[in-house]
């Protein structure tokens, strides 16, 4: 009787485990899936300011060539 309990004990203590490990791996996995947004702002924040350096070095070429 006492062995049954403990295979129980056992069973349901890893259940718990299993499921706060379950929770966590989620939460993590939510986490980085919302930062992939973060990161094609931040991508479009970058080109956008390539975009004017590049505008910015035409202009002076330009100029420089008149």
């Amino acid at each position: 009787m006492q062995a049954e309990r403990a295979v129980t004990d056992m069973t349901n203590d890893l259940l718990k485990k299993n499921a706060e490990a379950l929770k966590m791996g989620t939460i993590e996995t939510a986490k980085e899936s919302q930062r992939g947004v973060v990161d094609i702002e931040k991508r479009a924040a970058a080109e956008q300011e390539l975009n004017r350096i590049e505008d910015e070095l035409k202009a002076k070429m330009m100029e420089i060539r008149s």
